[in-house]
């Protein structure tokens, strides 16, 4: 499904017009991004949207096989809850 898809469906589902739909979609989008951005754990019934740390590494260069060191970063991860698991297996 695609976000056109979603806002399709969304549209539909609520009787707005789709730019309205469009519009309360990606007002969704932001506040997940921004509360993700902020630090804060976002969490829906989905799961739990939030930013992880990596420390610094040794890694290898696969192509000529010498030692390089990776920086430490922060990126966004998704982690599932139990509920949304249990729904994909039925």
């Amino acid at each position: 499904m695609r976000k056109s898809d979603l806002i399709m469906e969304f549209s539909a589902e609520f009787g707005t017009s789709k730019k309205e739909a469009k519009n309360m979609v990606n007002w969704l989008e932001d506040q997940i991004a921004d509360g993700v951005k902020s630090g804060d754990e976002v969490v829906l019934d989905i799961g739990k949207f939030r930013m992880k740390k990596t420390a610094a590494r040794q890694g290898r260069n696969p192509l000529t096989g010498e030692s390089i060191k990776i920086k430490a970063k922060t990126k966004p991860v998704f982690r599932p809850s139990k509920k949304f698991k249990d729904y994909l297996e039925k």
